[in-house]
């Protein structure tokens, strides 16, 4: 069903001047993202994917239940973008909150500083 809510949602917006459609996913960690770009480009295949973000080890629902979104993201080409935090840095907030995370890093989740609520 989702596949086809992909499907329908991307037909419709054909022609159409808008934001570009992505598909987010609450199932990969950002640290991933190269894989899914990799994926969606066709430089890999979607069981070289599955390993490379680490899904048996980091998300509890099996891979196979979502082959069809990713198969469907990559014949129209629209990106597939992680969006989970990376289970060390959620370590490091769970510990010390935002400020428990190095500058660098927390720029990797906060994109526009300017907007969010924080004293960095």
């Amino acid at each position: 069903m989702q596949a086809e809510i992909i499907r329908t949602l991307h037909q419709s917006r054909q022609g159409v001047t808008a934001a570009p459609l992505g598909i987010g996913l609450e199932q990969v960690q950002v640290k991933f993202q190269p894989a899914l770009d990799d994926y969606i480009a066709g430089k890999i295949s979607a069981s070289d994917m599955e390993r490379a973000v680490e899904w048996d080890k980091r998300w509890m629902w099996p891979f196979e239940v979502y082959e069809s979104v990713f198969a469907t993201a990559k014949e129209l080409g629209i990106p597939l973008v992680a969006l989970n935090v990376n289970t060390e840095d959620l370590a490091l907030v769970e510990k010390g909150g935002l400020p428990g995370l190095p500058r660098a890093t927390l720029h990797q989740y906060i994109l526009d500083p300017l907007s969010a609520k924080c004293d960095r």
